[in-house]
């Protein structure tokens, strides 16, 4: 559980934290950025510098659907700084890293597979639905970099 007075700043602070700590733990060398990187963590990986934009929530949203509303988690990954003034140049960037702050769960993506802004499923609600849904687990770290290094 979140703490009621947890501000942007300390979201987007825990969410970095959160995915160096993953990457760390999966064995892969991970650092946090300095604060005027376009980028918020680094993982070196065969010589090579990943660098990865990390977006956090707080919780899922209720997100209106044709019959119905579901909840799912919810980010906006084309634009930067307070209130998305600034939108990202190509290259600042080489993967994104989508946190779900609640149940500490990160999404890994390329900046080109996406539009203005990224639904993923809560895990542990069945939608009884047969179309395909964007979940956590098909989007891990090591599908993301071998996307990558192809």
């Amino acid at each position: 559980m979140l703490p009621d007075h947890m501000n942007d700043l300390a979201a987007g602070l825990a969410g970095e934290h959160l995915v160096c700590a993953e990457l760390l733990m999966a064995g892969y060398r991970a650092f946090l950025a300095e604060q005027i990187c376009p980028y918020d963590v680094a993982v070196e990986y065969n010589s090579k510098l990943i660098r990865i934009q990390v977006k956090s929530t707080r919780c899922p949203r209720c997100i209106p659907q044709r019959k119905t509303h579901n909840a799912a988690y919810l980010w906006h990954v084309r634009r930067a700084g307070k209130k998305g003034k600034r939108v990202y140049a190509e290259n600042e960037f080489d993967l994104l890293a989508l946190v779900a702050l609640d149940i500490k769960r990160i999404a890994y993506m390329l900046p080109s597979e996406n539009k203005n802004t990224v639904h993923i499923r809560h895990p542990d609600v069945d939608y009884n639905s047969t179309r395909l849904r964007k979940t956590f687990d098909m989007f891990t770290f090591e599908i993301a970099l071998a996307r990558i290094i192809e």
